[in-house]
């Protein structure tokens, strides 16, 4: 818990206090902060507190000094060891807002500046122990105000109405406001499942003169609970709240509004809140552990582009030329193609400088699955230096123009970073990048996890982890090494896979769902699926077929699936957006499609399927002729191509 005893003075800010209190505080020492040589308005800056302390030189009675007064002349003739003679003072005015410089007075006995509005105090009590009363007059209590204005020696009329971030009353005073805990208040269960809040975290007692605290049970009521399954509960016997948390999801972000008021002999305390916490995640033991798999089981498939004549080794030279020299700098690659003029102009939208680790992560399979191990260790080294967060973990996203990078990691994007790293490793081994896989198992298991299962990913400004996966995300070939390498539960593998399974909209339309959810959220429930949140009751075709290949790479691809994309792929008619009855939203394709069709082909050994998807990406290609802008996959007359679409495709030339 963020510690919320402090200073007194520190921490009255913003709670209605009346009457005076009889709290006896330590006194503090006097520095030397100002010399004879200091200026009054050094060390005393209100000019008519200075009047008032050269009048008490002046007044033989109420100066102890072996002259019996000072002959001064002027304000400015007075030093800070004068004031130490002072005994008495009596105060005239009602123009004093500064008692800064009073301090100086430390044998000062009696002062009533009561008819004044003081705004600024001293840090130190003036007089220290040789004081008998003070009155500061009209005083608002500050969270700094010092601590030495609540000694019994000193009185005043406290001018604020409201206080705030108070968890304790004071003896004779009546408080009241708001108090805003912090999650630190929850004691939470060595399993996570439960939690309690002590009422002293909400109440501590009424202070009293000798600073203690005076126990008072407090009477607490829930108003409030974000979350039905939390079900709060007021255990006055315990003198505890008790949060079931079995029921709730990690990473839940739930509120409780609570109600807390007591009472004593002439003393008050009342208070309302709300207070913010997110499940934690629990800290379970594996007991079933995934049994550890080889990298060579990430590349047995027998890709369909060997000694293939529809994969035109022009055609693959030119794209990847185009990818190497339009889009690739040394930091990463455009998420589009852009001239130069609209590279040098200011005009240009930013978001065109943007790049991101799916780039990379497409890129380094590609490299993986030809087999050029300097080519994916140099690059790999790139993408490292660009988007590594230095915790097993990359930014999704960097701006070239900007200099920004997006606070967090896309999970998927992490997991083909480690599969282009396991399928180089199966197939030149190397120390090196078994330490990089090592690291970024571990980076995975904390940036991308939640109990144990893959999320989208985790915000590194502040930690937050969202309780939902993109269920194009689980790759769970590569899952299944990164849980085996990371010796992690084999429960939640199954649980993850069954999840995928379940999103099937069924056989007349062998699509999936886009998103299942592990806790409430935006609107959902723990358990359930969605489509786009974006566009409800759509279906993304490349989500889809991004899980059909999950799939079909662990052999689990349904046979309609299988069949619906051969006959659409055939007939030039996979669009990018589905109704969930299969109708088509538009009727528009990307070569990304097709590019991801031909991996699923090549992945269950369908030559004609693989071989009519490449056909299409082959009359995509802009040919020679258009400068930099040849060899890619786009818009010859808006001269607009997408990098997804170019990887993508690259890939599947290799499959």
């Amino acid at each position: 818990m963020k510690k919320i005893i402090r200073a007194i003075g520190m921490i009255l800010a913003l709670v209605t206090i009346t009457g005076m209190g009889t709290l006896c505080l330590p006194t503090q020492t006097v520095s030397a902060a100002a010399t004879s040589d200091s200026s009054i308005d050094t060390w005393m800056p209100d000019k008519n507190l200075q009047k008032v302390i050269y009048s008490g030189l002046h007044d033989l009675s109420q100066s102890a000094n072996t002259a019996g007064g000072y002959n001064t002349t002027s304000v400015n003739q007075i030093t800070p060891a004068m004031l130490a003679d002072l005994r008495y003072l009596h105060v005239d005015t009602t123009d004093i807002t500064d008692l800064d410089g009073l301090q100086y007075a430390t044998g000062l006995v009696q002062a009533d500046f009561s008819n004044n509005s003081i705004s600024k105090l001293p840090s130190v009590m003036p007089g220290g122990d040789n004081l008998y009363s003070l009155n500061i007059g009209n005083y608002a209590l500050v969270a700094n105000s010092p601590t030495w204005v609540l000694s019994s020696k000193v009185s005043f009329k406290n001018s604020t109405t409201t206080y705030t971030d108070l968890n304790y009353g004071f003896a004779g005073q009546t408080v009241s406001g708001t108090y805003l805990p912090s999650e630190d208040v929850i004691n939470y269960s060595t399993d996570k499942k439960s939690a309690t809040i002590s009422f002293s975290k909400l109440f501590k007692g009424f202070k009293q003169s000798d600073g203690s605290y005076k126990d008072v049970t407090p009477s607490i009521s829930i108003k409030y609970s974000s979350n039905d399954h939390l079900a709060p509960v007021v255990n006055t016997d315990k003198k505890q709240l008790e949060l079931d948390l079995s029921q709730v999801s990690a990473a839940t972000t739930v509120q409780i509004q609570f109600a807390v008021s007591a009472s004593d002999t002439n003393a008050s305390y009342s208070t309302w809140d709300t207070l913010n916490f997110k499940v934690p995640e629990t800290d379970a033991t594996v007991t079933d552990p995934v049994s550890p798999s080889e990298p060579t089981q990430l590349t047995d498939i027998k890709p369909l582009s060997q000694d293939n004549t529809n994969v035109i080794a022009s055609k693959v030279t030119a794209l990847d030329h185009f990818m190497v020299n339009t889009m690739m700098t040394d930091s990463g690659i455009y998420s589009g193609y852009m001239t130069e003029a609209q590279k040098a102009s200011v005009d240009t939208d930013n978001d065109m400088f943007s790049q991101i680790t799916e780039s990379a992560g497409l890129y380094l399979e590609t490299l993986a699955m030809r087999g050029d191990a300097t080519a994916f260790d140099n690059y790999y080294t790139q993408v490292k230096k660009t988007f590594s967060n230095g915790d097993g973990a990359f930014y999704w996203m960097y701006n070239t123009r900007t200099k920004d990078y997006k606070q967090g990691n896309a999970s998927l994007d992490d997991l083909r970073i480690m599969r282009a790293l396991t399928m180089m490793q199966a197939k030149s081994p190397s120390a090196a990048r078994a330490s990089e896989i090592k690291d970024l198992v571990t980076g995975f298991k904390k940036y991308s996890l939640l109990n144990g299962k893959m999320i989208d990913g985790t915000d590194f400004a502040d930690g937050t982890k969202e309780p939902a996966i993109r269920l194009d995300y689980l790759d769970m070939q590569e899952l299944k090494y990164v849980y085996g390498e990371g010796g992690w539960s084999q429960k939640d593998y199954d649980d993850q896979l069954k999840v995928l399974e379940n999103a099937y909209l069924g056989d007349s339309f062998p699509w999936y769902q886009t998103y299942y959810y592990y806790g409430d959220m935006n609107g959902y429930k723990a358990g359930e699926y969605s489509t786009l949140p974006e566009a409800k009751g759509e279906v993304n075709s490349i989500d889809s077929l991004l899980v059909i290949l999950h799939l079909a790479q662990i052999g689990k691809a349904q046979p309609a699936s299988i069949s619906w994309i051969k006959a659409h792929v055939h007939n030039r008619t996979l669009y990018n957006n589905y109704y969930t009855d299969g109708t088509p939203v538009e009727k528009n394709s990307a070569a990304s499609s097709y590019a991801i069709a031909a991996m699923i082909a090549s992945t269950v050994g369908d030559k004609t399927m693989y071989n009519d998807c490449v056909q299409d990406l082959n009359d995509s290609q802009v040919p020679d002729g258009y400068g930099d802008f040849s060899g890619c996959l786009g818009d010859i007359p808006s001269k607009k191509s997408a990098t997804y679409n170019n990887l993508t495709a690259l890939l599947a030339y290799y499959y």
